[in-house]
């Protein structure tokens, strides 16, 4: 039924045509995670469980950090499982912290393939794949050295996003906690380069949020609340959601 519904939200652009085969997806909730998992589907990947690391510190090499806790209510929209799985945070070691525990899932042979949104950072791809590896899974990395405006402008068609986090010296400070989509993304390109910085915010930049998606049932997500956090000496800013829920989404 899972399958079913998700080729049926994406309609014709879901084919499938290698068969559909089952995966699992580190998840963050941010654009690219997500993104990933439409392109997966395009692949007939059917990914029905989302892992959700939570880390300790705000500072991970490897996992989201800025409300990823409520990437849990995606797994709720999506109608797919949800694990979350918390580690330290600290560099390398969060890697073990995580594959540990994606250990006690036992997660083949029902799943073959190990889901991620990895664009750009050879960091990040290489310690996905030592993961995969040691799973027994295939790393599919389906936006992995696309390029990064043509992406952007590809998500926007297909999901809408609240910038989470700038951490970029001199981007404006006005798109913190802005919607972006298909009606502003072009002015938000444009800053982006302006000030040289990657499209997808690969390098941390800017972090995201997904509200909407047509992966998502008939809701989107409402913010209920949210606390606007900025340093402006520091070019740094963040949008700290308090309390959010399903709800039909305004585009």
């Amino acid at each position: 039924m899972v399958a079913i519904s998700l080729f049926s939200r994406l309609g014709s652009e879901a084919s499938g045509e290698g068969g559909r085969t089952n995966g699992v997806a580190l998840y963050t909730g941010g654009k690219d995670s997500h993104f990933a998992l439409i392109e997966a589907l395009k692949l007939g990947i059917i990914v029905d469980l989302l892992v959700i690391v939570v880390p300790a510190r705000s500072d991970s090499w490897m996992f989201h950090s800025i409300n990823v806790e409520f990437s849990k209510l995606h797994a709720d929209l999506i109608g797919v499982d949800k694990v979350v799985i918390r580690s330290g945070g600290v560099k390398e070691t969060e890697v073990s912290e995580v594959l540990s525990e994606l250990k006690k899932l036992n997660l083949r042979p029902r799943h073959k393939y190990l889901i991620s949104g990895a664009v750009a950072s050879k960091y990040q791809k290489e310690r996905v794949d030592l993961i995969a590896r040691e799973l027994g899974l295939e790393h599919i990395a389906p936006l992995w050295g696309r390029d990064q405006k043509t992406l952007l402008l590809e998500e926007v068609k297909y999901l809408s996003f609240i910038v989470t986090a700038i951490q970029a010296y001199g981007l404006n400070m006005k798109w913190l906690g802005a919607v972006i989509n298909e009606k502003n993304v072009k002015e938000f390109l444009s800053d982006l380069e302006e000030h040289s910085v990657s499209p997808v915010g690969e390098g941390g930049e800017f972090e995201t949020y997904v509200i909407s998606s047509k992966l998502f049932k008939k809701e989107g997500i409402y913010v209920e609340s949210a606390e606007l956090v900025k340093y402006p000496l520091h070019g740094l800013g963040y949008y700290v959601i308090k309390s959010a829920r399903n709800n039909r989404p305004v585009l």
